[in-house]
């Protein structure tokens, strides 16, 4: 029963807050990768792909809620795994240096109602922390690697405790297993490797550092490297025409790939960003389990330190060296790096929490109410932030920039997070609006997408062939030589990097030029606040819904006609939802700003007062409405 309810509860909630639609980030992407069987961002997580094209064949609801369901059921998978870790920890594992028996941490081993209360109040602590319930309700890889985690790590203490029971003798079923596991995960996620550097100290711990543990790494190659082979995935699908990140073909490509090679800019970047990352950590992880279960885990971690000393260094090694590595990636959505540090802390509060038992000697019923409260904590806590069963900000927000483009357009923008990831599953996915060319003017800094443009949009390739083959040409050399574009120390590095500059310069205004007769060239807001990279120049920027029309008028047009722009309003105040509401408060200021040039001061003021309904009292739109009104007296 117990098991069963470690999944059943997490996933019956899951359900409850499940996003319904497209969410935040790579949604959209993912969600059009794992449909077409293409090869989405680094690095690339070919076995969630796989899996996902599965899921998505389900005969329920759209596609995007079958993936969002598939993530549901991993994480509620990955908590019904955890449950049995918490059972094996508490109850059976023991990999003290002497092996007495006297070392695990749940002396009266046969008293089942304990083990099961402890480890099921544990998981569902993890369930409903903040960034594990997150990562269950909208599609993203987390899930997948949830449970690839916890799994790889019961079956590694599994085999080193087997290892120490049997004395030495070598029965390397879990060895194999734990290797395969381990490719299958490093295959889903790199981040695996925030794994290394405590299992590479229990290892030797264990097994000693001899020859024979040397011999042992050598034969569990092989089915790690049978398991990591599902990146061979790449090959059998970079011609794929839906979406082919890096176009993986050749070897370059491959590792180029799947060292997210094109990320590696956020890596290390500098001592500031890695210090504000752990600010954010500290500040954050608090709140991750409603602070009152961490006091608990405390208690669990020097509870380890006193009854298993190598797992709890192990732990600990998990813990630190997952932070420290992880706030080294300069990144808004942060959160999901530090998982391992969260899996750990529920291994600890399960360890705390039977510490007091053991301690304070609590009977039965207090331990069942015990169970109950701290995870009853964490959803009180998490639930709000976390119920995303209404959330339509990225359908309405994709929706309403494509009602803002007329037919046939061409829009350049770099708002992956918020539309342009959405816009591959609008249109490769469900053939909307595929008469707008989307141009992510970030993503054309890389080869694979010069060859996307060719593949999606051969009209805008063919009328500008001569600046996209000598951009790409500079291109492959920037991809094969970085380090001299983004360190230039010598002056041929100097003037290469300029040259692919006013390579990118040329080729951006080209597609203006040779397209802007038969064709709307819009953009979103923030390309123009690039100032160094500003094209079109020429060309007037006119507010058109939620876009930038470019064009070379100077008159009032008079045939536009507003766009149907409905859109949900929300207090939330993280970066994403924030970017939003600020997009559409802008949008009425833009128009209204543009309107009052020309005079038409009653629909400028209606704009206005549209944009202040979002934000009252605002000083952008309160002074606006008192420039209108000085207008009129003007006129007067």
């Amino acid at each position: 029963m117990f098991p069963v309810l470690a999944f059943l509860i997490p996933f019956s909630v899951y359900l409850t807050t499940l996003a319904p639609g497209l969410f935040f980030i790579d949604t959209g992407e993912l969600a059009t990768a794992c449909i077409k069987l293409g090869i989405a961002h680094p690095t690339g997580y070919p076995l969630f792909t796989i899996i996902g094209r599965i899921f998505s064949m389900l005969p329920i609801g759209e596609d995007i809620y079958r993936l969002n369901l598939m993530c549901a059921f991993f994480s509620a998978g990955a908590i019904f795994l955890f449950f049995y870790l918490i059972r094996f920890i508490i109850s059976e594992m023991n990999i003290a240096k002497n092996g007495n028996a006297d070392n695990i941490f749940l002396k009266y081993g046969g008293n089942e109602a304990v083990i099961n209360l402890v480890s099921l109040s544990a998981s569902l602590v993890l369930a409903f922390s903040n960034t594990f319930w997150n990562i269950a309700n909208s599609l993203e890889v987390y899930s997948l690697h949830a449970v690839m985690v916890i799994s790889v790590m019961l079956v590694f203490l599994k085999a080193s405790d087997g290892y120490l029971k049997s004395e030495g003798s070598d029965d390397l079923r879990y060895w194999f297993m734990f290797a395969f596991m381990l490719g299958l995960s490093f295959s889903n996620h790199l981040t695996t490797i925030f794994l290394s550097v405590g299992f590479i100290y229990l290892y030797f711990a264990v097994n000693g550092l001899r020859k024979h543990s040397l011999i042992k790494i050598v034969y569990m190659a092989v089915p790690f490297i049978l398991a990591f082979s599902v990146y061979t995935y790449f090959f059998i699908r970079a011609d794929n025409h839906s979406v082919s990140w890096d176009y993986p073909a050749n070897l370059f490509n491959f590792y180029r790939h799947i060292s997210g090679k094109q990320f590696s800019v956020w890596m290390f970047s500098s001592t500031e960003a890695a210090s504000k990352q752990f600010s954010y950590y500290l500040s954050a992880y608090p709140k991750e389990f409603y602070y009152l279960p961490l006091v608990v885990a405390f208690l669990g971690m020097i509870y380890s330190f006193i009854k298993q000393r190598r797992f709890f260094i192990f732990s600990l090694l998990l813990f630190v060296f997952n932070i420290l590595y992880a706030i080294n990636y300069d990144i808004h959505d942060i959160d999901t790096y530090f998982l391992l540090s969260y899996i750990i802390t529920a291994i600890w509060f399960a360890l705390g929490l039977l510490f007091l038992i053991e301690k304070l000697k609590l009977n039965l019923g207090v331990i069942v109410i015990a169970a109950l409260i701290f995870p009853s904590l964490c959803v009180y806590a998490n639930y709000s932030e976390n119920n995303e069963s209404k959330s339509v900000f990225v359908k309405e927000y994709t929706e309403n920039v494509f009602s803002s483009a007329r037919p046939n357009s061409i829009v350049f923008s770099t708002q992956w997070d918020f539309w342009v990831s959405a816009s591959f599953y609008y249109q490769i996915v469900k053939n909307y609006r595929t008469d707008v060319a989307v141009l992510d003017k970030e993503l054309m800094r890389r080869t694979w997408y010069i060859r996307h443009i060719k593949v999606h949009y051969p009209f805008i390739y063919e009328r500008s062939r001569p600046e996209f083959e000598a951009y790409n040409a500079e291109l492959v050399k920037f991809e094969h030589e970085t380090d001299r574009y983004t360190k230039p120390t010598t002056e041929m590095d100097k003037q290469d990097l300029i040259k692919i500059q006013n390579s990118f310069a040329l080729l951006l205004n080209s597609i203006v030029n040779n397209n802007a007769d038969d064709h709307s060239i819009y953009t979103t807001f923030e390309i123009d606040e690039a100032k160094q990279e500003r094209f079109g120049l020429e060309y007037r920027r006119v507010p058109e819904g939620l876009l930038f029309r470019m064009t070379k008028s100077v008159y009032f047009d008079s045939t536009y006609k507003e766009p149907d722009i409905k859109f949900t309003k929300t207090a939330k105040t993280d970066y994403y939802h924030t970017f939003v509401m600020n997009a559409y408060y802008m949008m009425f200021l833009n128009r209204a700003s543009y309107l009052m040039n020309f005079n038409r001061l009653d629909t400028a003021e209606e704009y206005v007062k549209r944009a202040l309904d979002l934000r009252p009292n605002d000083k952008t739109g309160t002074g606006m409405l008192r420039r209108i009104n000085d207008l009129r007296s003007l006129v007067k």
